[in-house]
């Protein structure tokens, strides 16, 4: 590429005049600041003539190259969900599995099986950077000069540590590669190496800028400046210092008429994207570029040009999938017509975040003038996992499950699984086969069925447990189910249930259940809805919990709904659900109708320990009017809890009225 000098009208710049880059440096979550200096660059109308950058700052770059201004990528930094990105989780089970809590899975890749990884999920962070660099994409078709300014993305070749410069290909693919921080992201095959984080070769790309053409550069540096004391027993600020070691290199030189803006990022991490510190990077980023930009000559100056983005879909290769897999994939992304729209696109592709079967998706965009070709890159997720959960309640006792998952079956055209859960109180076995019709958000058919007995527990007036009603049960279900995106799953069809209770004969029913629920991302169904109709037995259930944060303090509504008729014991609802009641022995209160509503706060004290308060109101009926006048409880718990390596620890002591109380320790999520 050649640089094409900037018009500087009535300046005399002399000698020193020539194309400027903008340098980004790479600096995890302290890369954010990258984009304060952008809006000061913006207020200023200086527009670079190359933009390069490493890690986070091709990112940044990628995105401002593609014609995003700093106040767009500011409200978008501020929108998007980056800290939960890179927060500690638990693993995610395969959603074939259910929405069942897992303490560890082992996956089959092409390298066999292993563990999954603990740090980030792939296809979340895939999904995301391809949808953050679509614009850009699709403008530059495979050559970053043709964005609105000419782009460079630095990563580094694992073989010999030396930096590999990208100004072709796909755009993601390539940003993708550049922030590939070893043992968080997995390393990125392009071009027959195996590529890693640019920061590794060069975080702070000066020399690479001056190679390209760039006579002179801005240099937004977001390195840390090594702290004189670190508290060491903090595993974050361990892995920081760490991270900081391993992209610590010489840094580069500035000559005369070069600019270096150092935003101030002491003690912030390279792993901490709240919303809080994103907010303060930014303006540090501002405040540093206005001390280093005022009064700066020569600076080139002209007005943002937009993108041209084509408009018509030519083309769609999709080289090494089965004929139904390249079906499914193009239903999923919205390129099933001739013309195709900008945001059914990237709506499409934020929706892989979610899938089970795929890793990522590169669109590799080509074509000219109007016209857009695609060659689908696909990296599928791993096609077996088993997993396995553990925990422990006082009052219910221990409880397992164990799990696996194979997407192989009949030669890849049936996902099979089964899951045996056993407790004290309930022992279950279950299988699911179905057919997913490649990669389309349709899974059809879904057949599913479980054989389970449970001792439901039994409590008298004073509240005393008198023992448990045994209880069997076989259910079966064939239908269809749909990934509606965002999280959200529908599922329809007809099921039949056989069941035996107490000094009751078997007995059995068969009708249509619809289910809709909305799963969090370590795959927890945080809104759900259930109806069972059959010409003998009705259920109607609605939950929601979804958790809301706000200054790092988490508020979660509680919600429950449920109705029946001629319910068998083991479908009645216990008021408050397999958390209880604050206040209530678990399955104390049980009915047919159950109402209840609550706010559950979690506020940090130190680390991982929190102080979590509960207060909720409810009631259960057997028969009657759902919000019926009597029967109404409140009550409210406050204890102490702490998320540890083998899943979240509480303990809580709860009060209510009618003169109740009853502390609760667990250990895990209940399932």
């Amino acid at each position: 590429m050649q640089l094409v000098p900037a018009a500087l009208p009535a300046q005399s710049c002399g000698p020193a005049a020539g194309p400027v880059a903008l340098v980004l440096s790479g600096g995890g979550a302290k890369g954010i600041a990258h984009i304060g200096v952008l809006r000061v660059l913006d207020s200023m109308g200086v527009r670079p003539d190359l933009v390069v950058g490493t890690s986070i700052g091709a990112i940044v770059g990628g995105m401002y190259a593609s014609g995003y201004a700093g106040r767009e990528l500011d409200s978008l930094a501020r929108a998007l969900p980056l800290s939960s990105l890179f927060r500690t989780y638990a693993p995610k089970a395969p959603g074939a599995l259910g929405a069942l809590p897992a303490l560890v899975v082992w996956e089959q890749g092409s390298g066999g099986f292993a563990l999954q990884s603990a740090a980030v999920r792939p296809p979340e962070v895939n999904s995301l950077i391809d949808a953050a660099m679509l614009r850009g994409n699709l403008a530059a078709r495979g050559d970053f000069d043709r964005l609105p300014i000419p782009f460079r993305a630095v990563a580094t070749d694992l073989r010999d540590r030396s930096p590999v410069v990208l100004a072709g290909g796909d755009l993601a693919r390539a940003v993708r590669a550049s922030l590939a921080i070893p043992l968080i992201f997995p390393p990125e095959s392009l071009g027959g190496r195996v590529l890693v984080d640019g920061g590794l070769s060069a975080n702070v790309p000066v020399s690479i800028a001056r190679r390209a053409g760039a006579m002179r550069v801005i240099v937004s540096d977001a390195t840390e400046r090594r702290a004189d004391s670190l508290e060491y027993v903090s595993p974050l600020a361990l892995a920081d210092r760490l991270l900081g070691f391993l992209f610590e290199q010489p840094a580069d030189s500035v000559r005369p008429g070069d600019i270096r803006i150092r935003p101030d990022v002491d003690g912030f991490t390279s792993l901490d994207f709240s919303a809080e510190r994103v907010a303060q990077l930014i303006d540090h980023g501002e405040a540093a570029a206005r001390a280093a930009l005022a009064g700066a000559p020569c600076l080139p100056r002209r007005p943002p040009r937009a993108p041209g983005l084509p408009s018509i879909l030519g083309t769609v290769r999709a080289p090494g999938l089965t004929a139904a897999e390249r079906r499914g994939l193009i239903e999923r992304l919205g390129l099933a017509a001739p013309s195709f729209g900008f945001s059914r696109l990237r709506s499409g592709i934020r929706a892989l975040a979610s899938s089970d079967a795929l890793d990522a998706v590169w669109l590799n965009p080509a074509g000219t003038g109007d016209t857009l070709d695609l060659d689908l890159v696909v990296r599928r997720a791993p096609v077996r996992a088993a997993a396995l959960g553990l925990a422990y309640d006082n009052e219910l006792g221990g409880r397992m499950w164990a799990g696996a998952t194979d997407r192989t079956l009949l030669r890849g055209l049936l996902d099979g699984s089964v899951v045996i859960a056993l407790g004290e109180l309930r022992r279950e076995l279950s299988a699911s086969f179905r057919r997913s019709g490649g990669w389309s958000p349709w899974r059809l058919p879904l057949v599913s069925g479980s054989l389970a007995t449970e001792s439901v527990r039994r409590f008298d007036t004073g509240r005393h447990e008198i023992g448990a009603a045994h209880t069997a049960e076989a259910r079966a279900f064939l239908g269809i189910e749909r990934e509606l995106g965002n999280g959200w799953v529908m599922a329809a069809g007809g099921s039949a249930a056989f069941w035996r209770e107490p000094a009751i004969r078997a007995e059995h029913a068969a009708g249509g259940r619809v289910e809709l629920r909305r799963i969090d991302r370590a795959g927890a169904p945080v809104i759900r809805g259930e109806l069972d109709m059959t010409p003998t037995v009705r259920r109607a259930a609605f939950t929601a919990a979804p958790v809301l944060h706000l200054g790092g303090i988490g508020f979660q509504p509680l919600m429950r709904i449920g109705w029946g008729e001629r319910l068998p014991l083991q479908s009645t609802f216990a008021l408050g659900g397999v958390d209880g009641f604050p206040g209530l022995h678990i399955g104390e209160l049980r009915g047919t109708r159950e109402a209840m509503g609550g706010l559950a706060i979690t506020v940090p004290v130190k680390g991982p320990v929190v102080l979590v308060g509960e207060g909720a109101a409810g009631r259960v009926a057997t028969g009657g009017a759902l919000l019926g006048r009597g029967g109404w409880i409140g009550g409210a718990r406050l204890g102490v809890g702490a998320d540890t390596p083998i899943g979240p620890m509480r303990v809580d002591y709860g009060v209510a009225s009618r003169g109740r109380d009853a502390l609760r320790v667990r250990l895990g999520r209940w399932f």
